[in-house]
């Protein structure tokens, strides 16, 4: 699997909110759930660092026990909640990373409170000649294999504090062969096909296959600067946070 991605801010003034990373073998695209700036988040770290804890540990979950190698222990933190990961594999290893994140900071910040930080997440990993994948929120997975395109996005719940959550993400298995790419894409990077609906979703994977993700980031840059005030596409934020990772397995 070869990965190629790019991701840019939407706002200066609040930085990046979303988070990608890949390894040999696997790639995690999060959304930092992006609050007004002055929201309370009983939190001292915020948004940013959420979503870079959670995908980092999760990344390093999802890796753990490839190729052989015995797993390397238990989670970080101790079980919360009523998670059951069942015969879902992603599904444990995302319990285990929020349950890490959660215990790291449980300490110095009040979790309890309904605005602490949380993220969108989507991720993917070979697992020899199979691909697993996951979809928790709004953020979106896109799987490219002979009958065309399969789009795969959820709702709430976000991943937070709660491991619990983790029951609620989409899941599946695809064989190797049955996929050329994937596309695992933050909503600021949908909007043309999504919010705007300037292109069709075809349109969009083949732009972020082709020219390639920052090439797709560039066009919604250009789409949002025609309507500064978002009045043609009534929307929170003019520039959101934009991710794409494409992953090709030809």
């Amino acid at each position: 699997m070869r990965v190629e991605w790019a991701t840019d801010e939407g706002s200066a003034e609040r930085g990046n909110e979303d988070f990608v990373a890949a390894a040999a073998g696997a790639v995690v695209v999060l959304d930092g759930c992006g609050l007004p700036l002055g929201t309370e988040l009983g939190c001292a770290h915020g948004t940013a660092w959420y979503a870079r804890s959670l995908g980092t540990r999760l990344l390093a979950r999802m890796l753990d026990g490839i190729g052989g190698a015995p797993p390397a222990g238990q989670p970080v933190g101790p079980p919360e909640g009523a998670h059951r990961p069942g015969g879902r594999p992603l599904v444990a290893r995302l319990a285990g990373a929020i349950s890490d994140v959660a215990a790291s900071h449980r300490a110095t910040c009040d979790l309890a409170v309904p605005t602490t930080p949380a993220a969108t997440v989507v991720a993917l990993r070979v697992r020899g000649d199979l691909v697993d994948y996951l979809v928790l929120a709004d953020s979106t997975l896109l799987l490219d294999g002979p009958g065309g395109l399969t789009r795969i996005s959820a709702g709430a719940p976000f991943a937070a504090a709660d491991p619990a959550v983790a029951d609620a993400a989409i899941t599946g298995t695809v064989p190797v062969p049955e996929l050329r790419r994937a596309f695992l894409l933050t909503d600021g990077a949908t909007r043309l096909a999504e919010r705007f609906q300037l292109i069709g979703w075809d349109a969009l994977a083949e732009l972020a296959a082709g020219p390639g993700p920052a090439a797709l980031i560039a066009r919604t840059r250009e789409a949002e600067r025609t309507d500064p005030r978002a009045v043609r596409w009534p929307r929170g934020k003019p520039h959101d946070d934009a991710t794409a990772a494409v992953c090709a397995f030809d």
